[in-house]
């Protein structure tokens, strides 16, 4: 027999693609953040390229236990890499609030947060990750000087706010979706179950009532020959009740059986030994 798979495989390795996506996006996207902040006076490129190395290194590790994937090292991973792109945010966000053109504050955590809500491993992670692209846009507003935060346009840091309401609702959908696919699957896969059990009953019911008959029409005959043998005989009525009755009992899971025009009923031949 096959042993059956982990029950944590599937979101494990849902939970690892997540991660690996995450990661990727930060190898790529905080470096790319460069050539928008290039004309920036005073922008400091080592946190961009930091944060994407981290992220690349975080993938490598990934995908080195591809084969054998755990939801608790993808959910890691995913933690560090949305802490090394805050850390990032933080010292970049600066060098934006204080370039003499206006900008338009904080894009980065905005879709941060919306990424977090799509690809975190789970509730927990993603409640955390996205509280912590909001929570460090407020913060970073708090530390900057009173100048920098009078010209930021209206409505600024808190439309954040917004964006991690509408972050938490695609992680609650997200999640639900999920729990209620899996809550599927596994129907399906105990209804399969079910169908075949059923369906060896239904073919051991089928082998085993030629020879009960059989069984039966030659105790009868024997009880009306041979009536000094009527104990034996009423022992062998006794037995063969009991396998009626049991062959009843398999005759209960003919109604869950689903027949299909191609199918036909089980071969009882394959109880019979070569």
């Amino acid at each position: 027999m096959i042993a059956a798979p982990p029950r944590q495989t599937e979101h494990s390795r849902y939970a690892w693609r997540g991660a690996l996506v995450a990661c990727g996006l930060n190898a790529v996207g905080l470096p790319f953040d460069l050539l928008l902040g290039r004309e920036v006076p005073n922008m400091p490129v080592w946190p961009s390229l930091a944060s994407g190395a981290a992220g690349a290194l975080l993938a490598i590790v990934l995908l080195v236990g591809r084969r054998r994937p755990t939801a608790r090292l993808a959910m890691a991973v995913f933690m560090v890499n949305t802490a090394v792109i805050l850390v990032a945010l933080w010292i970049t966000s600066g060098a934006y609030a204080a370039a003499p053109a206006r900008w338009i504050p904080f894009q980065a955590n905005k879709i941060g947060a919306l990424a977090a809500a799509v690809l975190a491993p789970d509730l927990a992670t993603g409640l955390i990750s996205i509280s912590g692209f909001v929570g460090m846009v407020l913060l970073r507003y708090m530390s900057l000087p009173v100048a920098q935060q009078q010209r930021m346009p209206i409505g600024e840091p808190w439309t954040i706010l917004i964006y991690g309401v509408f972050a938490f609702a695609i992680l609650a959908y997200r999640v639900h979706s999920v729990a209620l696919a899996r809550r599927v699957l596994r129907m399906r896969t105990e209804s399969i179950a079910t169908q075949r059990l059923a369906r060896t009953f239904l073919a051991l019911r089928d082998f085993t009532n030629t020879p009960l008959q059989t069984i039966e029409l030659a105790a009868k005959i024997l009880r009306a020959r041979c009536p000094e043998v009527a104990p034996v005989v009423d022992r062998i009525d006794r037995c063969i009740d009991r396998l009626y009755r049991l062959n009843h009992a398999f005759s209960v899971y003919e109604s869950q059986i689903e027949w299909t025009e191609k199918e036909v009923s089980p071969d009882p031949s394959v109880f019979v030994e070569h």
